[in-house]
C-alpha cells in the first residue's frame, strides 16, 4: 500500500468486464490515488491481470467466499493500520469524471462519513435525498469517503453474516451511534451504470429485518 495515496477500495464479483473502465476513469483523476480490490468472483486470473494492466498502484485480495461488499471493511482496517486517516469506497457499476475523488477528498473531515448517495428518513417509499453538505441517515459505500478509525473498532465486524450483503446500512449505523460520527451529502457526482446485475432488489427482504434487527439495539433510523 502506497503511504502517499489515498487508498480507493473496491469489490468484483460478477462486472468483471466493466473493470479495465473502473480503473481507467481512477487513473484519470486529477488527484492521484491508489485501489485495492476485494474479489468475490471465480475467475481471479481476469482481475489480477486487469489490476497489473491499470496505469495505477492496484493490489488484489481474492476471497474464496462470496461475502459482498463487507469484505472491503477489512481492506480498509489494514489501510487504518498503516496509518491511511480516509478510504474512498466505490462501487463496480459507477461513471465518474476526474474530479470525483478530489470532490470527496475536498469536503472531507475527521471522525466523519460521507457520499454522493445520501438520504434522511429511510423508510420504505418515504427516504428523502440529502443536499451536498447536509447531514444524512444513510450513504451508500458506492461514492463515499470514510475516516479509518470506525474500521479499527471491533463492534464494526459483528453484525451477523446472514446481513452482510448490506453492510452500507450497518457502517452508517456504526459510524452514527457508535463512533459518534458526523454523516452528511458529497457533492462529489457519481451516477449508476444499470445493468440489471444490481443485487439490491434481491435484498429489499433483508434491508427489512435489519433495521428491525438494529431498532432493537438502538441503532435505527
Amino acid at each position: 500500500m502506497e503511504p502517499d495515496l489515498v487508498p480507493v477500495i473496491m469489490c468484483t464479483f460478477r462486472r468483471l468486464g466493466r473493470l479495465p473502465a473502473t480503473l481507467a476513469m481512477l487513473g484519470a483523476q486529477s488527484t492521484p490515488v491508489q485501489v485495492l480490490i476485494w474479489d468475490n468472483s471465480r475467475s481471479p486470473g481476469a482481475v489480477a491481470k486487469a489490476a497489473a494492466d491499470a496505469h495505477i498502484p492496484a493490489a488484489v485480495h481474492h476471497s474464496p467466499r462470496n461475502v459482498g461488499g463487507f469484505g472491503r471493511f477489512y481492506l480498509a482496517r489494514a489501510a487504518a493500520e498503516q496509518g491511511h486517516q480516509a478510504v474512498i469506497f466505490i462501487d463496480d457499476d459507477q461513471d465518474f469524471g476526474p474530479e470525483a475523488i478530489g470532490d470527496l477528498i475536498g469536503r472531507h473531515r475527521a471522525r466523519s462519513l460521507s457520499g454522493w448517495f445520501a438520504f434522511r428518513n429511510l423508510r420504505t417509499g418515504d427516504r428523502v435525498p440529502c443536499a451536498p453538505g447536509s447531514a444524512a441517515d444513510y450513504v451508500g459505500t458506492g461514492g463515499m469517503i470514510c475516516d479509518t478509525a470506525v474500521f479499527s473498532d471491533p463492534r464494526l465486524y459483528r453484525l451477523p453474516r446472514r446481513f452482510w450483503f448490506i453492510e452500507d446500512i450497518w457502517l452508517c449505523a456504526v459510524a452514527r451511534h457508535l463512533a459518534g460520527y458526523a454523516v452528511y451529502a458529497s457533492p462529489a457526482r457519481f451516477a449508476l451504470a444499470p445493468d440489471g446485475r444490481d443485487q439490491c432488489r434481491s435484498l429489499g427482504w433483508a434491508k427489512k429485518r435489519l433495521r428491525r434487527w438494529l431498532g432493537r439495539r438502538g441503532l435505527g433510523r
